[in-house]
């Protein structure tokens, strides 16, 4: 590495000296990445124990696999896919994964996306709430895409679904999000009717 830190290398870097047997690499790369799994996981599984127990399960099944990762996407974006994987057979063994978006057929709304009102802890506790009120699919296309940053090809990627098709989770998740986040909107009173106040009421519930 002529000197370079492992700390410096980027994510790609790190599993790649990992993918031909450095285990320092790989104990870098879990580091970074430990924080980030466990955060998404804890979004799509109610269950801290398991969450935490799927996180691990993920980290070492990427190690295992990481021979044979051909980079064909980025590291961060096959982890966040072994992750999916795992949350659905999860899921699949209870019974209980949600498929339906009956719940968004009525919903319209326009103003900021969620995303860019989270602001203080209030309506973070809010917009953990109803994500969990958010399908499967639909939630983990809008946390993978506002909170992690991925792109819509890497969320397709993640989720073994179309580009339109995530588009579609993201567009119906913002409108679900919106109206239901309405009372921490700038100028909202906690009412469905027009808001017409200057001030929010984050601490409103």
């Amino acid at each position: 590495m002529g000197g370079l830190e492992l700390v410096d290398l980027s994510d790609d870097e790190l599993a790649a000296a990992a993918a031909v047997g450095d285990a320092e690499a790989f104990a870098v790369l879990i580091r970074r990445m430990s924080p980030v799994l466990l955060r998404y996981m804890r979004r799509m599984v109610s269950d801290r124990q398991v969450a935490e127990d799927l996180a691990q399960e993920t980290l070492l099944d990427t190690w295992k696999a990481l021979p044979d990762f051909g980079f064909r996407s980025s590291f961060r974006t096959w982890m966040f896919a072994v992750a999916h994987r795992k949350t659905v057979d999860h899921h699949r063994r209870r019974r209980d994964l949600p498929v339906s978006d009956e719940r968004f057929a009525e919903l319209s709304a326009n103003g900021p996306e969620p995303a860019d009102s989270a602001e203080h802890s209030a309506l973070m506790d809010a917009l953990r709430a109803e994500l969990e009120n958010l399908p499967y699919t639909s939630r983990a296309a809008w946390w993978l895409k506002e909170v992690e940053g991925l792109t819509i090809d890497e969320v397709a990627q993640v989720l073994r679904v179309s580009n339109g098709s995530v588009r579609g989770h993201l567009q119906r998740s913002r409108k679900f999000l919106v109206v239901r986040l309405a009372p921490w909107q700038p100028g909202a009173q906690p009412s469905d009717d027009e808001r017409s106040s200057d001030r929010g009421r984050g601490d409103r519930s």
